[in-house]
């Protein structure tokens, strides 16, 4: 059995695209693989049981069996943090090996999924550092591009990890990085001793957020079309201008949410006209009713939300930023991404599995 850690060096880097993408095509190629997040950031409740929604998602779109509490053995809580810095913590990187022991019976690889960064989870003893040996596992390492590749950070954490660090994965890097990535930066890391398995371009589809959760996370109340909630925003504008320049920005960009006050009928109706997921009205203020029934009848929710324009766009930004996998859609397409652009000939080998 071969345990196989993804981890990076930044937080919503990728490493849940590609988990997913290694999962679902192990599963393909006849590998019994499991799935495990020792320790989880993103706390949810369901049926009344405090769990990782990461590792939720995870169990149901892989089909695992196992219980979700040992997939994900510990879930951050304020609580959790306050009793580690008064020092009455529990062992807790024990009940993670024993929750990696049960996870790893009877299957050909484990999946384990890091934290938001190599160090997440020092406090409590079972940050990816610490963790990696004592499972020994093999280091699969995911960063996003960011103007231009990490080389330090993978350089560093190849220092750290030694010969586990098996190969890395840049991800959201935008077409103009393309050839810099494969062609500068992938031969020097090859030198150093880090294999580039994967080359993942940055894609509108996988960092968009659905109505709901942009509702969600602007505290924002939903007028009308709540059964297009689940819709996809892969853009945003900001209607500050006068109504026929902004219809003329509106018609060129789609699948988008317009933010601007609620008092600007002229621009809400001309975001109506073209291809709009839901406008954000701001200021706390209601749209007349003639608007209302017009998004109605187009299917665009309205949601209403108490900050200024510049507040909310600020907050917009923040969401877009810390976006995750959890709609089928998005699912489908991190399969795809992975299966154009992910070495997993060469990820077997150095990872020493083998298709039956």
């Amino acid at each position: 059995m071969v345990s196989i850690y993804i981890v990076s060096t930044t937080g919503y880097s990728g490493k849940s695209l590609v988990t997913l993408g290694l999962g679902l095509r192990m599963r393909a190629d006849g590998i019994s693989a499991g799935f495990m997040k020792p320790f989880g950031r993103s706390p949810v409740v369901e049926d009344g049981v405090l769990m990782d929604g990461d590792a939720s998602f995870m169990k149901k779109t892989l089909g695992l069996d196992d219980p979700v509490g040992t997939i994900c053995p510990v879930v951050y809580t304020h609580d959790l943090y306050a009793e580690a810095l008064r020092g009455r913590g529990r062992d807790l990187a024990t009940a993670v090996m024993k929750a990696h022991k049960a996870l790893s019976k009877g299957r050909d690889a484990l999946l384990v999924g890091g934290a938001r960064d190599v160090y997440d989870g020092a406090f409590i003893g079972i940050s990816a550092l610490r963790l990696i040996p004592k499972m020994d596992a093999k280091v699969l390492m995911v960063d996003p591009f960011e103007g231009e590749v990490c080389v330090d950070c993978l350089l560093a954490v190849k220092e750290l990890l030694g010969d586990r660090l098996i190969g890395a994965v840049v991800n959201k890097v935008p077409a103009e990085g393309v050839d810099f990535v494969r062609g500068m930066a992938g031969p020097f890391l090859k030198k150093k001793g880090i294999p580039l398995l994967g080359v993942i371009p940055a894609d509108k589809l996988l960092h968009s957020i659905s109505v709901g959760q942009l509702a969600e996370s602007l505290g924002g109340r939903v007028l009308c079309a709540e059964d297009r909630l689940d819709e996809l925003v892969e853009n945003f504008l900001i209607g500050a201008m006068d109504a026929e320049s902004a219809l003329k920005y509106f018609r060129k960009t789609p699948n988008k949410a317009v933010v601007t006050g609620g008092h600007r009928s002229d621009i809400q109706l001309a975001a109506l006209e073209t291809s709009t997921r839901c406008l954000v009205l701001t200021g706390d203020m209601l749209p007349n009713n003639l608007i209302i029934a017009k998004a109605r009848t187009a299917g665009v929710p309205i949601i209403v939300v108490r900050h200024d324009t510049l507040t909310t766009v600020e907050r917009f930004e923040a969401v877009l930023g810390k976006v995750r996998i959890r709609e089928e859609r998005k699912v489908e397409s991190a399969r795809w991404m992975m299966e154009e652009h992910f070495d997993y000939k060469a990820f077997y080998r150095l990872a020493g599995l083998r298709k039956p």
